[in-house]
């Protein structure tokens, strides 16, 4: 399949038009993109440091943290009570395995498979909520193995992916060739009978950890402030906020066991930050939500496992289980929430260089700098001292924005519709392949560089897309170089 990518706009319009963007001056903070939690070097295995000003005292409890990110979880009843409640059904048996090294996780094989770090949601295009009323909000394809007379049939995962990818060729304005993978994702297996006919696919891959910290450390004012859902400044771009129920301690989660769950009339509302969708309100949600949804923990502010009452070995498996109430207790979700705060966020590579100097400056003038918000500086008001009033420069408004259809999932989200996306971080962008040879972006992973995901831009990025295949080769190249080293 070939598209044209000979766009309407020649390149002297380009040009003109990106002259007149007002390039703010480089600054020397820059080379520390998370202020003091800025990561000492760059490690080629892993992410896994503490910030820079971090006391010893906190980097302790840091690493017992990450000890409960790592190791997997086991099945209850076990000798390891602070360790055990996986599944019933599940996702994976740890967080590290979709985070690799603090990373994004491995690449999801095409065919038949039972992916870790790709996971597939389920949704549909009604407003709000929507969950399947048998398989839920996401696919579990793992179960545990247990063996109960309780337990008619067999447990086992609820469906495999099918995925495939096709080619689309394209060339950007200076006759230079390109390909672009278009998945398709379709489920086999279904252990539990067929999706409601509401139901929708939603493939959403697993994004880096470092730095979530500084993204929940931003005022919620500071964020507000660039919401233009009308346009009202006629630049193209309308971003908006998700607004997400803020899911309290020894809330009874079984409304999300409902097809369509309306939350905002018995819960307070938070501006969404985390999730391809910006689902989460908080980090803290954020850690207790994949507890439940990918190992199948449950917790104060998810209590209910994800079997649906349709699920009837899965429930009784989960009775047999001898937690008599949630799995992992405060205590141990609050180190994992600060292993995650704590995270460092790599340092910029030479990014005094000519050539990055000038992809930056072409960085504004495309107007990527729309989305992708450079700076802000942390709430000095955050709970964690380490984390406020900090200079950060994470690339993002962490607010949604309409992507195109050709990146559309028709799924909604609260407020969030299915051509919407959350603009992801841009910070640390380059250092990802020193640590893994295979990088994969977007909300699903299909770009495999970040001019792939780049040329995937559509709806409110076209403009900059439109731009950017207009470049000619040097200017791509400088581009690409600032990105890489941001």
């Amino acid at each position: 399949m070939t598209i044209n990518r000979y766009w309407i706009m020649p390149l002297m319009t380009c040009l003109i038009s990106c002259s007149k963007v007002s390039v703010p001056a480089f600054q020397e903070a820059e080379h520390l993109p998370a202020g003091g939690m800025t990561g000492k070097g760059l490690s080629d295995r892993s992410f896994v440091q503490v910030g820079r000003n971090v006391d010893r005292k906190e980097e302790l409890k840091f690493w017992t943290g990450f000890s409960l990110f790592r190791d997997p979880w086991v099945i209850a009843p076990s000798s390891t009570r602070d360790r055990d409640g996986l599944g019933p059904l599940f996702n994976t048996r740890s967080c590290i395995s979709c985070h690799s090294a603090g990373g994004k996780g491995p690449a999801p094989a095409e065919g038949l498979s039972k992916p870790s770090a790709l996971v597939i949601r389920l949704g549909s295009a009604q407003h709000g909520l929507f969950v399947d009323p048998v398989y839920g909000g996401q696919i579990q394809p793992r179960a545990i193995a247990v063996t109960h007379s309780s337990i008619q049939p067999d447990l086992v995962g609820e469906a495999r992916l099918d995925l495939r990818y096709q080619q689309i060729s394209g060339q950007y304005a200076d006759g230079t060739s390109y390909t672009l993978r278009q998945p398709t994702y379709d489920l086999t297996d279904l252990a539990y009978g067929e999706l409601d006919k509401r139901s929708v696919l939603s493939p959403r891959f697993s994004p880096v950890i470092y730095g979530v910290g500084l993204l929940d450390a931003i005022s919620a004012e500071d964020l507000l402030s660039q919401e233009d859902i009308n346009d009202n400044d006629q630049d193209g771009i309308s971003g908006k906020y998700n607004r997400v129920p803020i899911m309290p301690s020894r809330h009874n989660t079984a409304i999300f066991h409902q097809p369509i769950a309306d939350l905002s009339d018995t819960l307070s509302l938070g501006i969404g930050r985390f999730g391809h969708k910006a689902k989460q309100p908080s980090l803290h949600q954020q850690v207790a939500a994949a507890f439940r949804d990918d190992i199948g923990i449950t917790n104060t502010s998810f209590e209910t496992e994800s079997c649906s009452i349709q699920q009837k070995n899965c429930q009784a498996a989960s009775a047999i289980g001898g937690h008599q109430s949630i799995e992992i207790p405060d205590k141990l979700l609050d180190l994992v929430t600060q292993f995650n705060q704590l995270i460092a966020v790599p340092p910029a590579r030479g990014i005094n260089a000519k050539q990055v100097q000038q992809g930056r400056d072409l960085f504004y003038k495309l107007g990527c700098e729309s989305c992708h918000t450079a700076s802000y500086t942390t709430d000095v008001n955050y709970p964690h001292p380490r984390l406020a009033n900090q200079k950060i420069w994470p690339y993002t408004d962490l607010a949604l924005h309409d992507m195109g259809e050709g990146l559309a999932d028709g799924v909604n989200e609260y407020d969030a519709n299915g051509q919407e996306w959350r603009t992801p971080p841009l910070w640390g962008i380059g250092a990802r392949k020193s640590v893994r040879e295979e990088n994969l972006f977007l909300h699903d992973g299909r770009a495999q560089t970040v001019a792939e995901a780049i040329l995937w831009h559509g709806g409110e990025a076209l403009t900059s897309q439109q731009s950017f295949i207009q470049l000619d080769l040097a200017q791509r190249s400088a581009l690409l170089a600032f990105l890489d080293a941001i």
